[in-house]
This record gives structure tokens, sequence and C-alpha cells, in this order.
């Protein structure tokens, strides 16, 4: 040993040899501490009901996948499902590998598709759950809620749910899809549905729920960086701690130093919270207040689509007409079976505030009807796990609160719908008057054409205003078509005095002749709006000018009216 270190004792040289063998066995469980890193290790594959049976074995596995440039040792790791929590087995997986979970007793007719471990206790819900990998400190490495609903109705058996792209593994229902693979999945290999995928989406604060007088939880729509919080601000209050909810990483819990007094309203204003992939959150305001217990006639029920289009779910709107903050916790929706209310559905188990007058779309698949009925209006929904059967032909809809009170029930047929209506698919019906009882049969009507048939989470197209305006109106009264973004369109908006009605809107020129036909013979609800760009029928630039605009509107009692109006184009 003084061979090596000339210059030093032998005492010297023993306790310079130690440090390096001691630096070399760091160096070589170095690549352990990857494994603390947050999502270093992800789930990137999921087989919850294996039947029917495609080409995959008749057993549910879940794929790990190292996203890390080095080892990962699962030596004291542990993973939870739903409540369940099991060890890991003392294996490791390799940079960039695979290694597959399951029951033990499946572990050897999976191990022909890589690295197979057997797992105590290994069942996963078909409905459901959250799937949390922990490293041997006890630290949440990996989250992930998944749901029934990811999978479509027809694919629902024999499918795994694939992870798109690695490089964004906070993302939830946005970043999975059903694997594409013949098989039916892809156990221990690349995902079929692999593809680049990133969340360019800053994070948006969905709902704020008031835990107490002095704690709430502002619930995000996406996972959150534990590091960026952002900045909370409570009107008139003082914020005294703020955390963050695990696994999910979406719910931030606020407590404030004075409580809240009841019957007023408060503004929670947030901004610069970060995602996991570095997104900030815009400045957002939120409104809170105590909640009040609901009186009856409170909370209603305001438009229901029970007969969707083809891939279409269906939705049900309640509308709080009152002025107090409602907690819909516990609260439930059924449907009328033989008039008998049945099939009860909670609409949730958190503390979701109902503000005041406001409208909630109700569905289980928020995403789905927004992408089916959009609107430049702001609307509001909340996913349901899953919602009572509404018949197509006929049906009713129940609405009780967390005693199960029945606060309203509305019994409807297909019947209902306008006359005039070709075909009622994925046409919802809307509530007319909120005040007056649902079992009016007339105070109901379907939801205009020119909003697309529905108005989920926002005002009815059918309703009506009790403030005296002119029926049809245009602004600007001169507008200049050249895409400048300065007056570009003249908008036509509408207010009538009644509903159900329908209409024509034609454009002239000054010769009397017909140049565009704007809409013809349409449900046009009680309110909206038309907007004309400036061009013809051929879609040709009309020429500088004033022309002339005939509306004519009409009803199933056969009332008829027309009203003429003037707008001037006018080109640079």
């Amino acid at each position: 040993m003084s061979e090596l270190f000339p210059s030093l004792s032998l005492k010297h040289s023993l306790a310079i040899f130690w440090l390096r063998l001691c630096l070399a066995t760091t160096l070589i469980q170095a690549p352990l501490v990857y494994g603390q890193v947050y999502n270093s290790l992800v789930v990137s594959e999921i087989l919850s009901d294996p039947t029917p049976v495609r080409n995959l074995p008749n057993a549910e596995y879940i794929e790990l996948y190292n996203r890390t440039t080095r080892a990962i040792s699962l030596k004291n790791w542990t993973i939870q499902v739903g409540e369940r929590r099991s060890l890991l087995p003392e294996v490791s997986i390799s940079a960039g590998a695979y290694l597959l979970l399951c029951a033990p007793a499946d572990t050897s007719i999976f191990q022909t598709f890589g690295p197979t471990a057997g797992v105590s206790r290994f069942l996963l819900p078909n409905s459901g759950a959250t799937l949390s990998l922990f490293n041997e400190k006890n630290t949440l490495v990996f989250s992930l809620t998944y749901a029934e609903q990811w999978w479509p109705a027809a694919m629902r058996g024999g499918y795994a749910l694939e992870m798109v792209d690695s490089e964004n593994p906070c993302g939830q229902l946005s970043n999975w899809k059903v694997s594409t693979h013949p098989d039916g999945g892809t156990p221990g290999r690349p995902n079929a549905v692999a593809a680049t995928n990133a969340d360019r989406s800053p994070p948006v604060a969905e709902r704020v729920e008031v835990l107490s007088a002095r704690n709430f939880a502002v619930t995000f729509n996406e996972r959150l960086d534990s590091l960026q919080l952002g900045d909370f601000a409570f009107e008139g209050r003082e914020i005294s701690h703020i955390l963050l909810e695990s696994p999910s990483f979406s719910t931030i819990f606020l407590e404030i130093v004075s409580p809240l007094n009841p019957g007023q309203a408060y503004q929670l204003t947030l901004q610069n919270a970060a995602d996991c992939a570095g997104n900030y959150a815009r400045e957002t305001t939120l409104t809170v207040g105590l909640p009040q217990l609901a009186d009856s006639g409170d909370v209603v029920l305001n438009e229901i689509l029970f007969d969707p289009r083809p891939g279409g779910v269906d939705f049900v709107e309640i509308y709080n007409q009152t002025s107090k903050f409602i907690n819909l916790k516990n609260w439930s929706i059924g449907n009328l079976n033989q008039g008998i209310p049945s099939s009860f559905r909670v609409i949730t188990t958190r503390n979701v505030l109902l503000l005041p007058y406001q409208f909630l779309a109700l569905t289980i698949d928020p995403e789905k009807v927004a992408a089916e009925y959009p609107t430049e209006h702001s609307r509001n929904f909340l996913k349901l796990a899953s919602m009572p059967a509404f018949p197509d032909k006929s049906g009713g809809v129940v609405l009780r609160d967390s005693q199960e009170t029945i606060f309203d029930h509305f019994a409807y047929e297909a019947s209902f719908h306008s006359p005039f209506l070709r075909d009622a698919e994925g046409v919802s019906l809307e509530r007319l008057f909120p005040e007056k009882p649902a079992s009016e049969r007339s105070n109901w009507q379907s939801a205009a054409s020119v909003v697309g048939y529905a108005t989920p989470g926002y005002g009815n197209s059918q309703r009506i205003s009790d403030q005296p305006v002119e029926d049809f109106f245009v602004e600007p009264e001169a507008f200049t078509p050249n895409g400048d973004g300065n007056d570009d369109i003249a908008i036509i908006r509408y207010s009538l005095p009644v509903s159900g009605q329908i209409g024509s809107i034609r454009i002239y020129d000054v010769q009397g002749r017909l140049i565009r036909y704007l809409i013809n013979n349409q449900w046009i609800g009680s309110e909206g709006n038309v907007q004309w760009d400036g061009s013809d029928d051929q879609g040709r630039p009309v020429r500088t000018g004033y022309y002339l605009i005939l509306i004519e509107t009409f009803d199933a009692q056969g009332n008829q009216r027309q009203f003429k109006k003037r707008v001037a184009v006018v080109h640079p």
C-alpha cells in the first residue's frame, strides 16, 4: 500500500484507500438516488379488466417505466391501489426499461413479455382507482387516478390504457388512451399510442370548497408543482397557511386568520400556480361565501338533455335562483320509474358551492358536452361518477338535497319538443320560468338551433327576460369587413317577449335583390344573435352601400311578425 502513496505513512495510505473505496461504493449506489425524484418511475400501462380476452393473458397487470438514465431499486418501495397498500419485490428496473406488476400467481404467464414481479393482494378495480408509488423513504414518486370512463363503452374489457407521452407524466386523461395494438395492449414494450403530447396549457382553478369559516380547498384541473403554488389573496382576510394535497397534487388547502361573515360574498384571487410542465396559472378570481341552508324552490331543474346524439352523453342543469351560497355535498339526482323517484346518484361528496344565481350542468363527461355544444359564454360543469338513465321517449328527473328531501322533479315526454323540429336527437328541453312549477308542460321548450340546440352551464336560449328591450337591433350600423379586427362583422341581436319562435333572416341590396339567406326557418329562441360577415350566398364580398335586413318570425300558433333593419357595408 505504501508503494501506492510513497509520501504518506501506511496509516494515511490505508485511510485514503478506504476513502476511495467508499467513494466508489457511493458511485455504484448513486443510480438509486434517481428513484427519489418525483415521476422518475411512472405507471405507463394499466389493464384492469382483461375480459373479454383478446391476445393478452386473462389477468390484470400494471406496467412500470423507468424514465431516468440509471437503474432504480424497488427495495422497500410500496404501491397503493385505492386504500390497499402492498410492498414491492426487491428488484431493480434498468434505465429506460419496463417492469410488469401482477398477482404472484400470474407472474409465469407475463414473464414472456419481459421482467415481471408479483405483488401480494394485487387487485385493480374496473371502475377506477388511485395508483400511487412510494419509495423506501415513503416519499410519493408517482400517482395516477384512472376511471372507467377513460375507456370507450365498447372497449371496457380486454384493452389496456397506455400513457401517450412519458415526458408528460403529470397528464391525466389528456395523456392516456386505450391501446391501439391488436393484442389489446403492449406489456413490456413501447406503447402503441406513444406520441409527443406536451402540456402547454396553464392550470385552471375549477372551484373553491368552503370547509369551514376559516378553511378552504381550491381544486385545479391538473397536477401542480409542489414548489410553485403561486400567489393567493383573500378579500379582507389574511391567509395563514397554504398546503398542497397529496397524492393528487391538484388541490390547495387555505386557512385564513379570521373567519368569514355569514351572508357576505368574498373574492379569492390567485395566480402563478405552476403545473408539472412549468405552465403558470393566469390571474383568476373566485367568489366565496359561507353556505346557507337551502329552502324549497331555491334550487331548481333548469335544462335536460335526455336524447343525446350518437356518442354523446346526457346532462341535467340545475339553477340557484337565490342570493344564497348552497353546499351541494351529498345532494343527488334520480329518475322516475312509473312515476316513482328512483335510481338516485350522488352529485358530489365534496363541499361544492352552488353560487348565487349560478347555472350548473351535471354530466359524466363535461369535456364531451362542452365540445358538442361550444359557446363563447362562460359556463359551469360538474363531473359525476355516474348518472341515472334518462330514456329517450319518456322519463323524468328528480333533484333532492342531502337530507333526501325532493327539491324539484320533472316528468318529460319526447313530444314536449317543438313540432317544427325534424329530429329532436341532441336537443335539450329548457325551462322558461324558474319560478314556475316544473310540472307545467308550457314551462318547457326545445333549445334554439342558433345556440346549437342546448345551453349547458349557462342561461337558457328560451328564457324570458323581464326587461323591455327592442326585439331586434343591429350593431354596428356600419361595418368594415376587411379583417383588421375592428367592426369586421354586423351582429343582429334579439330579445323576444315570447319563446318558441321560428325565424328567417335575409339580406337585400338597395335594388331589392336577395343576396344572402342568413338563417332559414330556424328555431331561434327568445335571446341570441346572428352574424353577417359582409358576403353573399356564394361567399363573395358585397359592395359598399346600404343593405336591408328582413326578419320574419312565427310560432306554432300561427302568429307572424316582420322586422326591417338597415346596415351599411363600407370598404375603405
